[in-house]
């Protein structure tokens, strides 16, 4: 047997292992592919029920019935404190940064509560390692930002999803949404709030 009839298969799996690696890495088929998200908005100020331990069945939410006759289903601690629903407090629209990006941001307050909501029509184009930044600046206008809060990795390029804003977020300070990917430092998408 020759010298390079015996390397041929380690080389293969050696090849072929380089581009598992690459592919894992970079993951080419996330500009490609759509994560779509269906939140609403209700979802973002429910409160949080109490949750009941049962150690036959886990840990599970408890149920609720409404008495006899009572035309809600909705516990009491569900509604608004003051009647009232969310209120929009600021909104934009996303437009790309060299990549596709279409819809809208708006943050939402309710009981000195914030939730930054990406509306229905939020389309961007999917990439990976995508996260969301609100930014401390009225606009984002290059390089890497410094001053910023990190909401997260985005929930999906497609439709309505809400992140929770950390107590220092601040609606006349952080002015703009940058949808940010960590693999390759570069930014996809951005919204400035009005």
């Amino acid at each position: 047997m020759s010298t390079l009839a015996r390397w041929k298969i380690p080389i293969a799996l050696g090849v072929l292992a380089v581009m598992v690696v690459a592919f894992l890495a970079f993951r080419p088929d996330k500009l490609f592919v759509d994560d779509a998200v269906d939140e609403s908005l209700d979802e973002a100020f429910a409160p949080a029920q109490a949750v009941a331990d049962d150690p036959a069945q886990g840990t599970t939410a408890p149920t609720t019935t409404a008495p006899a006759g009572s035309a809600s289903t909705t516990p009491p601690e569900a509604e608004p404190a003051n009647g009232a629903g969310p209120r929009a407090v600021s909104a934009g629209s996303f437009s790309g940064i060299d990549h596709r990006a279409a819809g809208s941001a708006t943050v939402y307050e309710q009981d000195g509560r914030y939730v930054l909501r990406f509306e229905d029509d939020t389309d961007i184009q999917n990439g990976p390692d995508l996260y969301v930044w609100v930014l401390a600046d009225d606009t984002y206008t290059g390089g890497t930002p410094s001053d910023y809060l990190d909401l997260g990795k985005i929930k999906g390029n497609v439709g309505g999803q809400n992140y929770e804003l950390p107590d220092g977020f601040d609606p006349a300070v952080h002015r703009t949404v940058l949808v940010w990917c960590l693999r390759f430092n570069v930014p996809f998408a951005m919204a400035p709030l009005a």
